[in-house]
């Protein structure tokens, strides 16, 4: 009997390469590996009995990956000719592998040296440990228990681990702010956090990314965790690992902990988008040729373009010879600018090969300029919804602005003051802070969480954060219809945020809760994003729709998005890159190409 695995795995790291190395040398019998592009093929020939232990060592080596797009198993006739697996000389470092975490787990030791995993140019030894901490001990196990205690004693431990110093301490300790939640237990994190299985297995993967998560009611009392969501990860190293199944052992749960990775997901409908690229994902390298070397900078991310190809990285090495600087148009400088949504959109076609196909794009995104385009080889680039209102920046502007719409809108306003006069008062007096970085979608959405009566305070993004916060507690299938409409300007179709406003605040004094309500507003403007697509389809005929932007890591828009256009458009997100930043710099340096 022969039979094959079958794996698509779209990242050009080396890891499977050396994962399946590995399998081939722990098999007891003889494996042919192959390999086509992203695609890996493992085939064996024995009787069933041996084919089952093949297949239990495989499920117990080949971990969850970003990247394993889909794995399968067949039976085949009879074995390829080819027996080997080209393999590329790539240097590439994961958290730690299955095989290693397991004998971790079992040891307590972090420095065994493993050639799936990789090894950090950081060389780090035990006796380095302890000097650093000033702790000795015989054995790993003493030593990392020691350090618990410490932790559990002093509420705070500084520790050198394989990704840099961190800071640890104690959810009821910290004062710090911008720290995540590094998760010990995993078997006892739904106790503690709204969280679907789709973004408990993102936390597993073999990556060890970032997901933001709601603390539950009880839990957030504990340990007075104000804020609506906190960044969580598990273990993303071996030395974390090692600290964290001790803390485990004695019954500590979660901590915090600052220099935690960039790389974060998000996760819908049984799929994984990453919202922010990470170590993990950079440098990212294109073979598209410019004519014209060309040069961006978005969100810290850099790209570069030349006749050599493209590059996406933390910092790119630039050409000596002069280039073309791309700046996003709503940035002040002498440079050739761009719209961030186009480029958004331009990427999607890069990575997924969609050239010439005309494309609706969406492109949501709580810091930057957003908006719903179109785009066709003959006709180019077209505008289809700016959310830009200047009507978005303080909420007492939006109740002078609904009360001059019209005599219903005057006496909504009139009735909102009359009925809810605290609430009222609230929203006249408040201010958002005018130097935050955030986007007007984003703000809509914050300006709601203020007329809904669910924030009181100045920080516009964190009044976004607590909407969504709030409507993740909604667990029905559909909210009240939020207007989303638009409005023809000058410079073109913008979102009227006076009428999603108006109708909040009208169910509002109908006295529907919060809960609802909050939904209400992303299930619209998934519902506004369908109608937009449709428009889209009926005047260029497109073949697919582009997502992008951190506001789709909000998993409620996300699924409501693709459960409203997947049964007939196909979806199509950035798979390598993250929804913001990287793959608009990459998008911005080719839009001339098309």
């Amino acid at each position: 009997m022969h039979i094959a695995f079958n794996f698509h795995y779209t990242h050009s790291n080396g890891l499977f390469e050396r994962l399946l190395t590995r399998l081939q040398f722990l098999s007891p019998l003889p494996l042919s590996l192959h390999r086509n592009g992203a695609d890996f093929r493992v085939e064996v020939s024995a009787d069933q009995a041996e084919l089952e232990a093949v297949a239990t060592l495989v499920s117990s080596l080949i971990p969850q990956s970003l990247f394993l797009q889909n794995y399968s198993i067949e039976e085949i006739e009879s074995l390829s000719e080819i027996d080997e697996m080209i393999q590329e000389d790539v240097s590439y470092e994961v958290p730690y592998c299955p095989e290693c975490q397991t004998a971790l787990i079992e040891t307590l030791n972090p420095f065994a040296e493993c050639h799936v995993c990789g090894f950090s140019d950081v060389t780090l030894t035990m006796n380095e440990l302890q000097n650093f901490t000033e702790l000795s001990a015989e054995t790993n196990e003493m030593f990392f228990t020691r350090l618990a205690d410490r932790l559990l004693e002093t509420g705070e431990l500084t520790l050198p681990t394989f990704n840099g110093l961190r800071n640890f301490s104690l959810l009821s300790h910290s004062k710090r702010t911008n720290n995540a939640i590094l998760f010990c237990n995993p078997i006892n994190i739904s106790d503690d956090f709204v969280i679907t299985s789709g973004e408990l297995e993102a936390l597993m993967m073999v990556e060890k990314p970032v997901v933001r998560l709601k603390p539950k009611l009880k839990f957030r009392s504990k340990y007075t965790l104000n804020e609506p969501f906190y960044p969580l990860f598990f273990a993303d190293d071996k030395v974390t690992l090692a600290l964290c199944e001790t803390l485990k052992r004695r019954g500590v749960d979660a901590i915090f902990c600052d220099n935690f990775s960039t790389l974060r997901v998000a996760s819908s409908l049984e799929e994984h988008v990453v919202v922010k690229a990470g170590r993990d994902l950079l440098p990212w390298k294109h073979p598209l040729v410019l004519e014209s070397a060309s040069f961006c900078r978005y969100n810290s991310i850099e790209a570069f373009g030349n006749h050599d190809g493209l590059e996406v990285n933390s910092k790119v090495s630039k050409a000596k010879s002069p280039y073309i600087h791309y700046v996003a148009n709503h940035h002040s400088k002498n440079s050739i600018h761009f719209e961030p949504s186009h480029a958004a959109l331009r990427s999607i076609v890069l990575e997924q090969n969609l050239e010439g196909a005309s494309l609706c794009g969406i492109y949501l995104s709580r810091e930057n300029p957003s908006q719903i385009c179109s785009y066709s080889p003959k006709i180019g680039y077209t505008s289809m919804v700016q959310f830009s209102d200047e009507k978005l920046f303080q909420p007492k502007q939006m109740l002078d602005a609904i009360a001059q719409m019209d005599e219903s809108g005057l006496r909504l306003i009139e009735n909102f003051q009359k009925s809810l006069p605290e609430l009222y008062q609230s929203v006249e007096e408040l201010r958002f802070s005018e130097d935050e970085n955030i986007s007007m979608i984003a703000r809509l959405w914050a300006m709601a969480a203020v007329f809904i009566g669910l924030y009181k305070k100045d920080n516009a993004l964190k009044a976004c954060e607590t909407l969504e916060a709030t409507a993740i507690e909604f667990s029905g299938k559909s909210g009240p219809r939020i207007d989303y409409k638009i409005l023809s300007t000058n410079e073109g179709y913008t979102l009227d945020a006076r009428l999603s406003i108006r109708s909040a605040i009208s169910f509002k004094l109908a006295g529907v809760d919060e809960y609802l309500l909050s939904f209400g507003f992303i299930d619209s403007l998934a519902d506004f994003i369908a109608q937009q697509v449709e428009n889209a389809d009926a005047n260029i005929g497109i073949s697919g729709v582009t997502m992008s932007g951190t506001l789709f890591e909000n998993r409620q828009l996300l699924m409501r998005t693709d459960n409203a256009l997947s049964a007939n458009y196909p979806l199509y997100k950035n798979r390598r890159l993250g929804l913001d930043g990287a793959n608009v710099a990459l998008g911005a340096i080719t839009l001339g190409s098309e």
